[in-house]
């Protein structure tokens, strides 16, 4: 959520990127499959090529001395050899380009080398805020008390 506010940011627009691209990469981590769909979040185009140094080079082409901001959201490989085979052709940006890497583990933070932002759990009534907002809970006062305890159960389980 924190990822999805910063991607759609106004002053995000005011940094001039030249691409901004979100890519939800799976627990099933293949580099392939990875780099082809970054490139084709960047690229809007579909690629069907199956050689991961073709995908490179017009990843590459694609980027080279351009600013980009890359979301690559919920990552679970924690084998750092791959993830330096994916980033190879993302080195080819202009300086000022990011990466926004969203994880749960500590070592997929780590092994991708950048600077760690631990995201600490919200307290009971931040929960209940946002449970409430996002279920218009608090928008009608004649709620009936059950379904406020039946909310106030599940934003205790999920914390």
């Amino acid at each position: 959520t924190l990822a999805q506010h910063v991607y759609n940011d106004p002053k995000i627009d005011n940094a001039k990127f030249d691409t901004k691209a979100w890519v939800c990469v799976s627990d099933h981590f293949h580099v392939l499959t990875v780099t082809k769909t970054i490139l084709e979040a960047i690229s809007d185009r579909k690629d069907d090529s199956g050689n991961l140094e073709m995908v490179h080079k017009k990843l590459k082409q694609n980027l080279l001395g351009k600013k980009f901001l890359l979301v690559l959201d919920d990552v679970w490989n924690q084998r750092r050899d791959e993830w330096e085979a994916v980033q190879t052709p993302l080195t080819y940006g202009a300086i000022g380009s990011r990466i926004l890497v969203t994880t749960r583990d500590e070592k997929v933070a780590s092994n991708m080398q950048s600077k760690v932002h631990r995201l600490k759990q919200l307290r009971e009534d931040e929960c209940w805020n946002v449970f409430a907002k996002h279920t218009s809970i608090d928008d009608n006062l004649e709620l009936n008390n059950e379904l406020k305890k039946i909310g106030r159960r599940i934003v205790e389980k999920c914390k």
